[in-house]
């Protein structure tokens, strides 16, 4: 947990000023979120519910498009 919470710090210390701006604070998770596996490939401290799989750049896709990770 404290390699994501540091990757997570970088990040933000990382971008641009402006990433962040006229997002709501969902939009900002996600837009964290895909950031976080665009560079490290997949969450590995997020188990997908109902399955064993490590949160991925797949299923925040889905969840985006749908609404639903299942």
């Amino acid at each position: 947990m404290a390699n994501v919470r540091k990757r997570m710090i970088d990040i933000v210390n990382s971008v641009p000023n402006n990433f962040f701006n006229d997002l709501k604070p969902t939009e900002m998770v996600f837009k964290l979120m895909k950031e976080y596996i665009n560079r490290y490939g997949e969450d590995e401290t997020t188990i997908i519910p109902g399955s064993d799989k490590h949160f991925n750049y797949e299923t925040l896709k889905k969840m985006i498009e749908t609404g639903n990770p299942n």
